[in-house]
């Protein structure tokens, strides 16, 4: 069992466009603040490229993407561990998944092979009216 030391959420949202790097960065903030001294037992760098292939999927494929609306970020601190939980404002065709193998590199649908590759475990979990929240842990 995991017992959380810290859980950190926020609304993240902006008068027009949802800022992809706005949640970096706030996710970003948080971890340090929280980490302290054990920012170093966690790659930082790896945990932003995810919150950004996330949000964008997020901006790209539901309502989060529309003006006024945003995203709800929730991380959650542990003594060797890292979760990090993006839910969307509903209104996408389906459920966040990784392309099927073969069908190329093409400009979209890399994000969540990312996030794949660089977590130690993902998934996603649907919600009410629509939603998506698409998860991902580290280990440090």
């Amino acid at each position: 069992m995991i017992v959380w030391e810290q859980v950190h959420t926020e609304r993240l949202s902006s008068g027009g466009d949802l800022a992809v790097r706005g949640v970096r960065a706030y996710v970003r903030r948080t971890l340090v603040a929280a980490l302290e001294d054990r920012a170093h037992d966690f790659d930082l760098d790896d945990i932003d490229l995810m919150v950004c292939e996330i949000t964008t999927n997020a901006v790209r494929h539901s309502a989060s993407g529309d003006a006024g609306r945003g995203v709800w970020v929730t991380i959650l601190v542990a003594k060797e561990r890292i979760r990090v939980e993006i839910q969307d404002d509903g209104g996408s065709n389906g459920c966040p998944v990784i392309p099927p193998q073969g069908s190329g590199w093409g400009e979209s649908g890399r994000g969540l092979m990312v996030v794949n590759g660089l977590a130690d475990c993902w998934g996603t979990l649907p919600g009410a009216r629509g939603r998506f929240t698409v998860w991902f842990e580290v280990t440090g």
